[in-house]
């Protein structure tokens, strides 16, 4: 369990990346005339390296950011003066597993990596005091006689952990526990919004105790992105998805299956599907034509007789790959999503 579980509300003042083998984005928060550093990690140790992430630009949860806004600058103690702040990602109802990408902390290429959703953020509220950031994690400090390692302000504060706390093994296992989970959310004063980032390992568990926060079984959260058989490649960022898919049909005439994904236009703007492929975990593609509106849903029967992707009923991967060959989105199913012939798995 966190020791020291706490919510850190300030204004930005400076920015830093640290380039070691675990990097963060450092961010130089003021509060009070006092000075802190937010460590945000945007790499996992483990592997599969990549962190799952959700990145809400509107986010509304009155009952939170309310509570937020009365708050003082500087750190509020959440287990000791204001349990009810507390996030949870498993139990809380913010976020679900499924609703995170996969993102690589640094990739070429615009809106595809941590550092393109998070470092704008920053650098508006660096710009601008009237936006406030509030961090949830682990407070260290005050270090006294001993400078911030990036800011150099005396004494060290400052806050990390600023990801999911529980469901984790090995040699992170003993800070696991419940109510007690990171997060970065920013508000914005004057137009009165919200903005939230989540951030989670692929390799923690959403399926924990809720008195110890320890993983309760071998299965990291059911289906989702970031999951499935094979170890996961990054994923670029796209506005089409992967929502549906048929797995295990009826059988047709003849003993066919007639296999199937469905895909969305998310965006507001039409969108090409020339060149895009859909692939299953051995390989096998098929290519896609034609465009999809804004907001459009197709349903795509897989090509199985051509050598095009092939779902099987014990589990796999399926993946959506862009005209330059990039992941545009992954989801993977489990055994339990195929087991009633015809019905359809949604993701």
């Amino acid at each position: 369990m966190l020791k020291n579980y706490r919510v850190l509300k300030g204004t930005a003042s400076a920015l830093a990346l640290d380039d070691d083998n675990d990097p963060h984005i450092e961010i130089r928060i003021e509060a009070n005339g006092v000075s802190y550093r937010i460590a945000l990690n945007v790499r996992s140790k483990e592997s599969p390296h990549d962190l799952l992430y959700a990145n809400i630009v509107d986010f509304k949860h009155p009952a939170l950011t309310e509570a937020l806004e009365t708050l003082p600058m500087g750190l509020t103690d959440i287990r000791k003066d204001r349990p009810e702040l507390a996030i949870d990602y498993v139990r809380g109802g913010l976020i679900e597993r499924e609703d995170m990408n996969v993102a690589p902390f640094q990739l070429s290429g615009p809106k595809n990596d941590l550092r393109d959703f998070i470092e704008p953020i920053v650098q508006e509220g660096i710009a601008d005091s009237d936006v406030h950031f509030y961090a949830f994690g682990e407070a260290w400090g005050p270090e006294n006689n001993k400078p911030d390692q990036y800011f150099d302000f005396e004494p060290g504060n400052g806050i990390h952990d600023i990801h999911m706390n529980q469901g984790d093994g090995g040699s992170f296992k003993a800070t696991n526990g419940p109510n007690q989970d990171g997060a970065l959310l920013v508000h914005f004063n004057d137009t009165d919004e919200w903005a939230a980032i989540f951030l989670c390992f692929q390799s923690q568990n959403w399926n924990t105790d809720a008195a110890t926060g320890h993983p309760v079984s071998d299965s990291r959260g059911g289906q989702g992105r970031g999951e499935g058989t094979r170890r996961p490649q990054p994923v670029v960022a796209s506005s089409l998805r992967i929502v549906a898919a048929l797995i295990n049909p009826v059988n047709g005439e003849g003993g066919t299956e007639a296999e199937t994904v469905t895909i969305i236009n998310r965006s507001d703007m039409e969108a090409s599907l020339e060149g895009w492929k859909l692939e299953d975990e051995n390989g096998r593609t098929q290519t896609l034509s034609g465009s999809l509106s804004a907001g459009e849903l197709r349903t795509i029967a897989l090509d199985a007789a051509a050598g095009g992707p092939q779902l099987a009923n014990r589990g796999g991967d399926i993946i959506l790959r862009n005209a330059d060959g990039a992941v545009a989105d992954r989801v993977g199913y489990g055994k339990s999503e195929t087991a009633n012939e015809g019905w359809t798995t949604i993701f």
